[in-house]
C-alpha cells in the first residue's frame, strides 16, 4: 500500500485541473473587461453622438453566461463561492469529511444530470444556426460555454469526492485537493 493513499495522485490531478480552471477564469476575465469597455463605449456613443452601438444588448446577453459559467470551477476550488458552512462546520474529523462527501455527491449528481442537456442545447443552437433576434449574432458560443464550464466543475467535484473518501478512510491525512474556506478573521484584518 502506498505511503499516502492516493494523496500524490490527487494533488497532481488537482494541479492540472487548476491550470485549466485558471485559463477559463482568465478568459472569463477578458470577457468581462471587453464587456466593460464596450459598455463605456456604448454610453459615450449614445451620449455624445446620439449613436448607440448596434447590437450592444445582444452582446451583453451572450457574454453574461460566458463569464459566469467559465469561472465557476475556479471560484469553487478557491472556496470563493457562497458556502453554507454553518452545518458542516459543526462537524470535526471523519464526520466532517462524510458531510462534505455527501454535499459534493449531491452536486455531482446534479451536474451529471444537467451537463447532457446543456450539451444538447448547444448542439441544437449549432445545428440550426440559432441567432439573437435583434442583430443575428450566433448564440452557440455562449451555449458552448455552459457544458465546458460545468464539465470542468464536474471534474473538480470528482477530485474532491476522491479526496474526501481518502480523508474518511484516514482522517489524520493532510487534506489535499479540497477547497479551504478563508478564515473570516484573517479576511477582516487584511
Amino acid at each position: 500500500m502506498p505511503e499516502d493513499f492516493g494523496g500524490r495522485a490527487i494533488d497532481r490531478a488537482d494541479r492540472v485541473l487548476a491550470l485549466v480552471e485558471l485559463a477559463l477564469a482568465a478568459i472569463a476575465g477578458l470577457v468581462i473587461f471587453c464587456l466593460m469597455f464596450a459598455g463605456v463605449a456604448e454610453i459615450l456613443m449614445r451620449r455624445l453622438y446620439n449613436a448607440p452601438i448596434y447590437g450592444h444588448l445582444d452582446a451583453v446577453e451572450q457574454s453574461m453566461i460566458t463569464f459566469t459559467v467559465l469561472s465557476i470551477s475556479y471560484c469553487w476550488r478557491r472556496a470563493q463561492h457562497v458556502r453554507m458552512d454553518l452545518l458542516i462546520g459543526m462537524f470535526k474529523g471523519r464526520a466532517r469529511w462524510i458531510a462534505e462527501l455527501l454535499a459534493v455527491s449531491v452536486g455531482l449528481l446534479f451536474l451529471t444530470l444537467l451537463i447532457p442537456g446543456t450539451w444538447q442545447y448547444f448542439h441544437n443552437a449549432w445545428s440550426i444556426g440559432d441567432t439573437t433576434m435583434n442583430v443575428g449574432m450566433p448564440t452557440w458560443p455562449s451555449k458552448l460555454a455552459v457544458p465546458i464550464g460545468l464539465g470542468v466543475l464536474w471534474l473538480r467535484l470528482v477530485i474532491e469526492a476522491i479526496a474526501y473518501v481518502r480523508l474518511i478512510i484516514d482522517p489524520m491525512r493532510p487534506p489535499v485537493g479540497i477547497p479551504t474556506p478563508p478564515d473570516p478573521i484573517n479576511e477582516a484584518v487584511d
